[in-house]
């Protein structure tokens, strides 16, 4: 599996505070475990959000505030936006 990141995601991953940061990088390995075991992490609420074809959107619940997309094309996974509730519902909206 390949895994990359968005400069969008990078961008806003650097002005999250160290110890979400720390969330979201246990969270990265949650979901990179996932992959290779297909076993879903307890806690961490991996829900689809958009499926086209073969090309599916994810989300991980890091905390009470902060969310974690994902895209899974093939044998890439692209993290693509992390932020509040109502950012991925934009980010979605944006793929209609």
């Amino acid at each position: 599996m390949q895994y990359l990141y968005t400069k969008r995601y990078l961008k806003r991953f650097d002005r999250f505070p160290r110890q979400e940061q720390l969330l979201l990088l246990e969270a990265d390995h949650q979901i990179r475990t996932y992959y290779s075991t297909r076993q879903a992490p307890h806690g961490l609420g991996l829900k689809l959000l958009h499926t086209a074809g073969s090309n599916k959107v994810l989300e991980a619940r890091v905390s009470l505030s902060i969310r974690l997309l994902w895209a899974e094309r093939g044998n890439q996974v692209s993290f693509l936006l992390v932020g509040s509730h109502d950012e991925v519902k934009r980010y979605l909206r944006s793929l209609r």
